[in-house]
């Protein structure tokens, strides 16, 4: 079950939990808070696996657009050297070969950038579920210690 899920479902038991009269506390089931939190152990280390992944592909996004870039620069002082018998052959492949060069790193720097746009992203989303699991385990932890005071 994915960690909202389990989240749902901790929520769900809280909201049907029974009241106890005359105050703001609920009765849990034990048994179904404790298998909650289990399966919440569970999916944890999946999600941060998930993260790590996302990580490697990130790095390996920017790997591939390095390489992309070093070869369109290779490619164009290639052209430019082939070029520089003539005058004029050599003003235009001056100016080809900046272009290229410009676009390549513009490309790199484009790549990089959704890159590490879209691991901000999946970290804030992840973030977010891990607040809402961890404010959920705080308050059941905090309400399983206030009925074990009573």
């Amino acid at each position: 079950m994915s960690i909202e899920g389990i989240l749902d479902e901790l929520e769900g038991l809280l909201i049907d939990a029974a009241r106890v009269p005359f105050t703001n506390k609920r009765v849990l089931e034990e048994d179904d808070v404790a298998r909650l939190l289990d399966e919440l152990r569970e999916a944890l280390p999946k999600a941060i696996s998930d993260a790590s992944k996302i990580m490697e592909e990130r790095q390996r996004i920017l790997e591939d657009a390095q390489k992309e870039a070093q070869h369109i620069v290779e490619k164009a002082k290639s052209y430019t050297i082939k070029l520089t018998d003539e005058n004029m052959i050599t003003k235009q492949a001056q100016e080809q070969s900046a272009e290229i060069l410009t676009q390549a790193h513009k490309q790199a720097a484009d790549l990089h950038d959704d890159a590490v746009k879209y691991a901000d992203q999946v970290f804030k989303h992840l973030s977010g579920n891990l607040e809402k699991a961890l404010e959920v385990v705080k308050q059941g932890h905090s309400e399983l210690h206030q009925q074990q005071k009573k």
